[in-house]
């Protein structure tokens, strides 16, 4: 009786083969197109990191430059320079127009502006009380300063009216006039000047303030 033959060509090893036994498994070598994505990924996170730690070198954030004064200093700020001549209170404001009264008070700042380098304005005026309230130059007057551009170093004189509530008058009362919106641009940060006008004596009933129109500075800031 024959045995039956193995074919080995077609039949798996055995664990027990010797032939196959203990061989390590061939090395899977990675794809050269993964290779490169692995590195193009690396640089990207290395380029990215960079950027984030030089960022507030790119596009730095700008705040808000301020110069303080007083009545009678000329304050630089930024684009324009500021000095106030006088303050007056009222309760009853002739603006040349218009007669206007309050229940309040105007405040009347007489002052003069001119440019730095070049031709510029005020973009905001406002008074800020010893409570840190803010009141913007009024609308109810003609307040023809706020549209006023002028030369640089040939300063021009006139009032801006604010219109406060009484108890703003209860401090000290700082002048603020902003040379641009809160919003600052990317080539220059807002310019605020300050300029402490102290303590305001609240009006009497019936007190009167008026406007002086605007008019070139006689020999301008040295006169």
């Amino acid at each position: 009786m024959t045995e039956p033959t193995v074919d080995t060509a077609t039949t798996p090893a055995t664990a027990g083969d010797p032939a196959t036994a203990g061989e390590p498994a061939a090395p899977v070598r990675p794809r050269r197109a993964d290779v490169v994505v692995t590195v193009v990924l690396l640089l990207l996170a290395v380029g990215v990191g960079a950027a984030v730690a030089r960022v507030d070198t790119w596009w730095p954030t700008l705040t808000a430059t301020t110069t303080r004064g007083g009545v009678g200093e000329v304050v630089t700020a930024g684009p324009l320079r500021v000095r106030v001549d006088d303050v007056r209170t009222g309760t009853v404001l002739e603006d040349g127009f218009d007669t206007l009264t309050t229940d309040g008070a105007w405040v009347a700042v007489d002052l003069a502006v001119s440019g730095t380098t070049k031709e510029a304005g005020i973009e905001v005026l406002e008074l800020r009380d010893a409570a840190g309230r803010d009141h913007a130059a009024s609308h109810r007057a003609s307040n023809t300063m706020m549209s006023t551009f002028v030369d640089p170093d040939v300063p021009e004189a006139g009032t801006v009216v604010v219109e406060v509530p009484a108890r703003a008058l209860d401090g000290d009362v700082v002048l603020r006039v902003l040379t641009e919106h809160d919003d600052a641009d990317i080539d220059r940060p807002q310019a605020v000047a300050e300029i402490d006008l102290g303590r305001l004596e609240r009006p009497a009933a019936d007190a009167v303030v008026d406007v002086v129109r605007p008019a070139l500075v006689p020999g301008g800031w040295d006169g």
